[in-house]
């Protein structure tokens, strides 16, 4: 979230640009995240927390690799209207994001929310095909360059923790 909300501000401001249509592209990770969105409230309905928060981390993997393929900071040399419709579909997506990681990470799904600046409540949920929800924050939407959302853990704590909670794998 931070390096996408970053980059935008960096080229095109603290706003969600203008520019370039929504594409093959983005159609195909709609359709994915369909299923995805899917199985994922099928497990929350089923109380079957280990299998949703399976489905949340595929969703989010699906963002990254967006962002992988569509490539806005080289697009941006070149098709600056290809960059902007990526920017604005991936920020789209830390909505999306925040509303699915209310239920298991209120407090990540609160940062989102806040930097989006959209007030998002435990009652907020997506009930609309993807395609449309990949394009609810129009351009002009404005946004704040949050801290890093979920920061790196270092060797030094890992092997704090192991010795501190028995961190051993015997298989």
């Amino acid at each position: 979230m931070n390096r996408i909300l970053k980059f935008c501000s960096s080229k095109f401001g603290t706003a969600l640009p203008e520019g370039g249509e929504i594409g093959v592209r983005e159609k195909v990770l709609a359709e994915a995240l369909n299923k995805r969105l899917a199985t994922y409230n099928k497990h929350m309905d089923d109380m079957q927390i280990r299998k949703s928060m399976q489905e949340l981390r595929a969703i989010w993997v699906m963002g990254n690799e967006y962002l992988t393929d569509a490539a806005p900071w080289s697009a941006f040399k070149t098709d600056p209207e290809a960059a902007a419709v990526s920017l604005r579909v991936a920020i789209n997506l830390i909505r999306v994001f925040a509303i699915l990681s209310a239920p298991v990470i209120p407090n990540a799904s609160k940062k989102l929310s806040d930097a989006l600046g959209l007030g998002l409540t435990e009652k907020d949920w997506i009930n609309t095909d993807m395609l449309d929800e990949l394009q609810v924050l129009k351009p002009g939407h404005t946004f704040t360059v949050p801290d890093v959302l979920f920061r790196k853990i270092t060797d030094d704590e890992v092997t704090e923790w192991e010795a501190k909670f028995g961190g051993t794998d015997n298989g």
